[in-house]
């Protein structure tokens, strides 16, 4: 006997498909689940046992009439939006389903889809969670947290291009993940090169995460450590995925490998300030957070140029935390 259909929506950014990966693993538990997945972040759930299918979604009137089609013989119990622009409406009135829901605020009678009231208080990934309760998922602990599924190769190569890098296996490794989408979010460049550096001096080994978009601050963290470090720009989603989960800590921004870092069971120290680590912060039990009041208000966000409230976390205060969860991961 066939299980039910649902088709579940996350079409956005890399953080926001890992506070999806739960609420898309507990659908799978009870359901046939086809996912909608931005094209740049469909290897994010490549090798996930609980999906049936991934369909790469682009934001365009093309990409569209693809997926229309492609999806023109399945007809769904449910639709699942955890997180999409509202451009993707206009593909859900081209699908064949019994029902709708999402947390975005879209009430929409017409294609029987009904917005769950948001609680500002509730983390992402149980915000996602609530709506795979909707569709009839039955929830267990460790849906809370979030999860990669990767391949025993997949780990391999990783450590392999680790060593390539010249951190061989013995010494503690540590990641600096110094960029994020907007500067607000971004604690200084300098103060990471000199975390970086304190920590190198007790012999642990120092790589900088990112793309190379953000060459200037590995230059500038270098220049105010006075070292070089080793460097994993440009990683595919899967080998970053595995490269993090090879490292014993990642001390990073709000910003995306913060959440792949989780999702691989890597410690994780956060630098949080205008964000809120309760909706959108590690929670595993060897994550760590450090978070700073906004100082304007109203938050500017992403309007901010000069993040004066991230200046405002004491370098002392990363590195105490740091020593004390690579001490705990020893």
């Amino acid at each position: 006997m066939s299980r039910p259909k649902v088709l579940a929506a996350c079409t956005t950014a890399i953080g926001d498909t890992m506070f999806c990966a739960p609420a898309l693993i507990a659908l799978g538990r009870s359901f046939e689940v086809d996912v909608l997945v931005h094209q740049k972040r469909r290897h994010l759930l490549e090798g996930n046992p609980y999906l049936h299918r991934l369909y790469p979604y682009r934001n365009n009137p093309f990409s569209r009439s693809f997926l229309a089609l492609a999806l023109s013989g399945r007809k769904y119990d449910n639709v699942v939006v955890l997180h999409a622009n509202d451009d993707l409406v206009k593909l859900l009135t081209r699908l064949r389903y019994g029902r709708a829901a999402n947390v975005q605020g879209w009430n929409l009678p017409g294609l029987k889809m009904e917005a769950l009231a948001r609680d500002p208080a509730v983390h992402a990934v149980d915000e996602r969670l609530r709506l795979a309760q909707w569709a009839g998922a039955e929830l267990q602990p460790q849906d809370r947290f979030m999860r990669v599924f990767l391949r025993p190769d997949e780990y391999e190569d990783a450590e392999d291009w680790l060593k390539s890098k010249g951190m061989l296996p013995g010494r503690r490794r540590v990641g600096l993940v110094m960029g994020a989408s907007a500067e607000f979010r971004r604690w200084p460049a300098e103060r990471f090169g000199r975390v970086g550096a304190a920590l190198a001096k007790r012999g642990v080994e120092i790589i900088n995460i990112g793309d190379s978009n953000e060459l200037d601050l590995a230059k500038r963290a270098e220049e105010a450590a006075g070292m070089e470090f080793h460097k994993g720009y440009n990683l595919g989603l899967r080998l970053l995925a595995a490269v993090l989960a090879r490292l014993d800590l990642i001390i990073s921004n709000d910003t995306g490998p913060l959440h792949l870092g989780q999702a691989v069971q890597t410690p994780v120290l956060g630098l949080f300030g205008p964000t809120d680590p309760a909706k959108v912060g590690p929670r595993g039990p060897r994550d760590r957070i450090i978070k700073v009041p906004p100082t304007c208000e109203p938050c500017l966000q992403k309007a901010c140029l000069d993040p004066v409230c991230m200046n405002e976390l004491e370098e002392e205060a990363v590195l105490e935390a740091a020593f004390k969860m690579l001490d705990m991961r020893s």
